[in-house]
């Protein structure tokens, strides 16, 4: 680290991430509160989020606006950290990497893209002229960008409180969804069980049968050894074997339950 930086004395977060209010036009304000009065958590001092509204090309041609960039780096990490708690009580019987799997659906560019656009940020962003002609080309960057520092707007002006309660809110359909969406690879985590308990890999046997609607169905069964863990049934073969794997890892935990590692 440079000595000029061990020489920087902390500033107090407002110095850092609220614009003079001198230099805010009433029109920004105005949408501001506007887009205020739709979120589920509401700012206390409006500054923080015009802040988190301002892209930096639009900071770029009004120089009297900070940028949210700052604002998108700490809400990152705590989206990233809220997503992960969430998960953590929402399925208690997953395991690590289950949970990682599945906070990484939800946090990817993608998934805080749909969030934002659940709650309309799309339209209360601050762009600059070029960066609008780019408008669709870049959107879901901008906006899981902008969502971000939103999220950091609020812990700023509330508290970690209240940005759990916002990410919660926002998020809450999407975990749901997880315990009905094939986001899990049942298959990888089945294999990873089997060969840590008892040094085997699953073995599959997968048929395919003609229903009465003239589809295929196919029934997978998946053995670990000679035993018989778990049968699935699927309009493909992977969902098939997913299916059984699914059955299978649950039956295969009941009689291998995980244990605390020594020195854990």
């Amino acid at each position: 680290m440079t000595g000029g930086m061990h020489g920087t004395r902390r500033k107090p977060v407002h110095q850092i991430v609220v614009p003079k209010e001198d230099f805010t036009s009433a029109l920004v304000m105005e949408r501001a509160e506007e887009f205020n009065r739709t979120l589920p958590v509401s700012f206390k001092n409006l500054r923080y989020l015009v802040v988190a509204l301002t892209h930096s090309s639009f900071a770029s041609e009004h120089h009297s606006y900070t940028s949210n960039e700052k604002l998108e780096f700490v809400g990152d990490g705590i989206v990233n950290f809220i997503v992960a708690k969430l998960l953590f009580l929402e399925f208690p019987e997953a395991n690590e990497g289950d949970l990682s799997k599945m906070r990484a659906a939800l946090v990817k560019e993608r998934g805080v893209y749909e969030r934002a656009l659940d709650i309309g940020l799309d339209k209360y962003l601050l762009l600059g002229k070029g960066e609008e002609k780019l408008r669709d080309e870049r959107k879901p960057a901008i906006l899981a960008d902008g969502f971000e520092a939103l999220t950091a707007a609020i812990y700023f002006d509330s508290g970690m409180h209240a940005a759990e309660k916002f990410v919660s809110i926002v998020f809450r359909k999407a975990i749901s969804d997880l315990h009905n969406a094939a986001v899990l690879d049942y298959k990888t985590a089945l294999q990873e069980e089997t060969q840590r308990s008892v040094h085997l890999l699953p073995v599959y046997a997968t048929e395919t049968a003609r229903d009465v609607d003239g589809s295929d169905v196919f029934t997978s069964l998946v053995y670990i050894g000679s035993v018989l863990y778990g049968e699935g049934r699927g309009s493909s073969k992977k969902k098939a074997e997913e299916d059984a794997a699914h059955a299978a890892l649950d039956a295969f935990l009941v009689e291998h339950p995980r244990r605390m590692e020594s020195g854990s």
